[in-house]
């Protein structure tokens, strides 16, 4: 049996021994739990700090995040092509769009580059309110016909506006058959009048007065002024009936600029333009023949280099009958003028020409191989103006 003594002390020991194990135990819940809030402090504010660079990545040309307000932002900033490269890092990473007035400005400045650097068109072209520019005024028959009563009453007292205004009425193609023929007339009388005739109009812009030199030829005179036509227009031009004969301080009037054709195969002519800088005019309108079956091949034209002969040799290409030069039964006539094709529908178009002919009836019908036909006097004018390489030919339906 133990002593009270003994019982008291043992007591006492087990109480003291209890109050230390349950000092122990708090003292290790408590730190764990310390150890679990600075964890969760820790990880909260790392998570934080992601956050907060996001929008520094997206910036930089990291990918952007799917239903983010900024991401969106800059996917459609990004694929706008008002961007000229000027703005900094910093701005093109805004949380907040620019200005409306910013945007259009760089969107001036990037249409003004792209209209600089390359052909093609904007894709959405600001609309106008207005019709669009022509090159040319369209003129209706009503216009055309106005613009040819123009053209017969200054004929007499201004026969170069006259030239102007019939070229307006003509170029029109609202002039009816009636006047058509009347415009065909009405082009000789002015042609005489401001180029073919002797007598000289002050302000003429289709001719000049030029004084023969020592040593003079027409040949020389047609080189030294630099003329796109053949010689013997400046002997039709001056009334000269031999060539050759010219004297030391004559006026000879000069053709200015360059003629052009064009050949309606609508209505069988051919319309003699003179072109001097921007301005074209009319000079003659002739009849033509064209190729049987349509075989006159259209587009632009030009004489072939060295191909104009007088006199030609020529065999047929079907029957492969031969006529030598100067020969009266040559059905192509006294004059050739070769032709080829400018244009990449035409470049490979080959042996077609104007030439003449010995079958007045074949002119107005289409009888030939695919030439142009003209009547002798016709085609020997024509061949006086058409000059490689400056003259164009334009062959249309």
């Amino acid at each position: 049996m133990a002593l009270a003594s003994q019982s008291g002390r043992s007591t006492s020991r087990r109480s003291y021994m209890s109050s230390r194990r349950r000092s122990r135990r708090s003292r290790w819940i408590l730190g764990i739990l310390l150890l679990a809030i600075a964890s969760a402090v820790g990880w909260w504010f790392t998570l934080g700090s992601k956050t907060v660079v996001e929008p520094d990545s997206v910036a930089s040309g990291a990918p952007e995040v799917p239903g983010s307000t900024e991401a969106i932002t800059s996917s459609s900033e990004s694929e706008i092509v008002f961007d000229d490269g000027r703005r900094t890092p910093a701005e093109r990473g805004q949380t907040t769009p620019p200005p409306q007035r910013d945007r259009t400005d760089r969107s001036d400045s990037a249409r003004t580059t792209a209209s600089a650097s390359s052909p093609e068109p904007s894709p959405n072209p600001p609309k106008t309110t207005g019709p669009a520019p022509t090159s040319s005024p369209v003129v209706t028959n009503r216009n055309a016909g106005a613009a040819l009563a123009d053209a017969s009453r200054l004929a007499t007292t201004d026969p170069v506006a006259a030239r102007k205004s019939l070229t307006t009425a003509w170029l029109s193609g609202g002039l009816s058959a009636k006047d058509r023929a009347k415009a065909t007339r009405l082009a000789q009388t002015l042609s005489e009048l401001t180029l073919f005739d002797r007598p000289s109009i002050p302000n003429n812009p289709y001719a000049r007065e030029y004084k023969v030199r020592s040593g003079d030829s027409l040949d020389r005179i047609v080189k030294r002024e630099d003329l796109q036509i053949d010689k013997m227009l400046l002997a039709r031009m001056n009334n000269l009936s031999n060539p050759d004969a010219i004297r030391i301080g004559q006026t000879l009037r000069l053709p200015n600029g360059t003629f052009d054709a064009i050949i309606d195969k609508s209505d069988y002519s051919l319309t003699i333009f003179q072109r001097t800088g921007e301005d074209r005019s009319i000079v003659l309108i002739l009849p033509v023949g064209l190729g049987e079956f349509d075989a006159t091949p259209t587009g632009l034209f030009r004489v072939r280099v060295n191909s104009k002969l007088v006199n030609p040799h020529w065999i047929n290409p079907r029957t492969r009958e031969e006529f030598k030069p100067n020969n009266p039964a040559n059905p192509i006539g006294e004059h050739w003028i070769g032709l080829e094709g400018i244009e990449k529908a035409n470049r490979d178009v080959d042996g077609y020409g104007i030439h003449g002919t010995i079958d007045p009836a074949s002119i107005g019908n289409q009888k030939s191989m695919g030439c142009v036909r003209m009547l002798g006097d016709d085609i020997q004018l024509v061949y006086e103006v058409l000059t490689h390489p400056g003259s164009t030919i334009e062959i249309r339906d």
